[in-house]
């Protein structure tokens, strides 16, 4: 097993390809309602597996290309890159934009989720009594039991759940009814009881490193989605029709509410009753909350999982790279040049232990040692004299 720069394109390559496909069918509502999210996140995580394990196996053909792209990568490999008094392959010049970038996007994540957890933090004394009683109900139907915290904070316009280890949810500084809290509630303790948070780390993790690529916002936004109908999902699991319906009239009371200038950005690890983003799919959560179709049987979504199985290990089956004829103009050749037919040759032993290729045409030819071994190792038959 080795890892190259091709392995490297290939990964980036499938995954990508996977990415879309996966899109493609998560916005059929269909597929969604048959198939469900889990199925849909196991094939986000096999996409994620694909992108991050670059290697080549034992088995990996590599299947060489000729043309425009062995010229392009012939280009890029001699490309020198002028970086003080050095001079830089393209490559390498590109893996440091890359690493630097990154960089720079993960500190900037860091520093902007710790200083708005700082400025939360300074809310944890504001309390609601009418919140706690609804977080006490809702923990209350749920089969696990977490320890959350729930406060009012002025500077945030919807309310949302933040903490890994001391979980908080934070309410904006609005008078909510207690049907209401405790839709809130119920929904801000399933994105715990889901892990959703971190989930939604690790995607922002892996945006940050791989930056570069256009399908990886297009997975962040859709796993972001994705959550939230599997929380609205688990969530009203067990309500009546009635119930549903006034879930969601909760999220459509908090959606209107008119966002005040100067609060909080929300942490980019956060979970939230809804999203004020510009293209998040309210619609498609309402249309799965209240027609909820019957899942396909279990069979058919391991068949559509092994198939994912199968098509990321082919895509390991083989590899893409330049193939170069060697220069004509390298080769010499002159009146006394013999082109040897490999399948008509043979070797003479002569009695002076002296050794000779015989052509088709029994044109004889002398051969020293080192030629001779070469031809031993093709498996060229040899005849005593």
């Amino acid at each position: 097993m080795n890892i190259s720069l091709f392995s490297f394109l290939m990964s980036v390559l499938f995954s990508t390809a996977f990415i879309l496909g996966i899109h493609v069918l998560r916005n059929r509502l269909f597929f969604l309602k048959s198939f469900g999210v889990h199925t849909l996140l196991i094939m986000y995580g096999l996409c994620l597996f694909r992108m991050i394990i670059v290697i080549e196996l034992p088995f990996t053909i590599p299947v060489g290309l000729r043309g425009a792209f062995s010229r392009v990568y012939d280009r890029v490999r001699q490309f020198q890159m002028p970086v003080g008094k050095e001079d830089v392959e393209l490559t390498a010049f590109l893996c440091c934009i890359w690493a630097v970038v990154a960089g720079v996007l993960f500190t900037r994540f860091i520093w902007r989720d710790h200083a708005v957890k700082k400025e939360l933090a300074l809310c944890h004394r504001n309390e609601n009594k009418d919140a706690e009683q609804a977080l006490s109900k809702a923990m209350a139907v749920s089969s696990r039991k977490l320890p959350v915290n729930v406060c009012v904070c002025g500077s945030i316009d919807i309310p949302m759940g933040l903490g890994s280890f001391h979980k908080w949810i934070y309410l904006p500084d609005e008078k909510f009814a207690k049907e209401e809290l405790y839709y809130i509630m119920m929904h801000e303790y399933t994105h715990f009881c889901n892990r959703d948070g971190v989930v939604k780390l690790l995607t922002m993790l892996f945006c940050c490193v791989f930056w570069w690529n256009p399908a990886v916002y297009i997975l962040k936004k859709d796993v972001s989605q994705i959550l939230e109908i599997k929380c609205d999902v688990y969530a009203t699991q067990s309500f009546t029709k009635k119930e549903r319906l006034e879930y969601l009239l909760t999220i459509l009371r908090v959606l209107k509410g008119n966002p005040a200038p100067g609060n909080l950005p929300s942490p980019l690890t956060a979970t939230g009753l809804i999203s004020r983003t510009k293209g998040d799919n309210i619609k498609e959560r309402f249309e799965l909350i209240m027609k909820a179709a019957k899942q396909v049987e279990w069979k058919y979504q391991v068949a559509l999982l092994s198939c994912s199985i199968v098509l990321l290990a082919l895509s390991y089956s083989f590899v893409l790279q330049p193939a170069f004829d060697p220069p004509t103009e390298d080769i010499f050749t002159d009146e006394t040049t013999v082109e040897l037919d490999s399948k008509e040759l043979y070797i003479l032993q002569h009695e002076d232990m002296t050794y000779s290729i015989v052509l088709e045409n029994g044109e004889t030819y002398p051969i020293s040692d080192p030629f001779l071994q070469i031809y031993i190792e093709a498996g060229t038959t040899i005849r005593k004299e």
